[in-house]
């Protein structure tokens, strides 16, 4: 059995079809009917030449407690149904991880995430983010009822402070 990491700009119908279209309400939150920002860049984990698992990242600025931190925002983070279990999710969100931090170079990592995901998180090293987090929706600011968790790529802890994500969530 043959494993890749691959980095692409977009996907494919075909990865989207694989990745996304295996189940109903896959992230769980569909029917929150949230506007959701696109992924910048995609980490696409191939098992034997079929996508298997993917992170997606995008280079950001929020403001914490009014003051600008660049972070890389994680978001689809997702394996295909029939491949869970396996490890491949934490795989390619470590590989994201690495990327995000040395080469990207952002202070922190960020990523909203359901009550069930936030020990697989926890155990990959997220804190939880403790103040509050609000985001945009086309009718203006939306309080997050996500829990949202940061992954410090420098060497100092998260900011305290209230966070405006600045744009749609990802």
């Amino acid at each position: 059995m043959s494993e890749e990491i691959r980095l692409v700009k977009d996907l494919t119908d075909e990865e989207r079809k694989r990745l996304f279209g295996w189940g109903e309400n896959i992230f769980g939150v569909e029917d929150a009917n949230y506007r959701w920002r696109p992924k910048d860049l995609h980490f696409i984990l191939d098992v034997d030449g079929r996508p298997a698992s993917h992170v997606g990242l995008i280079d950001h600025i929020v403001k914490v407690g009014g003051e600008p931190v660049r972070i890389g925002g994680i978001g689809a983070v997702v394996t295909a149904g029939e491949l869970h279990g396996r490890g491949y999710a934490q795989k390619t969100l470590r590989h994201a991880e690495r990327f995000m931090c040395e080469e990207m170079k952002v202070e922190f990592g960020l990523l909203f995430c359901l009550d069930r995901l936030k020990t697989f998180y926890e155990r990959q090293g997220w804190k939880l983010v403790q103040d509050e987090v609000e985001f945009d929706q086309p009718s203006g600011k939306v309080r997050s009822s996500f829990n949202v968790m940061a992954l410090g790529c420098v060497d100092r802890a998260w900011p305290s402070g209230a966070v405006d994500i600045c744009s749609f969530p990802w």
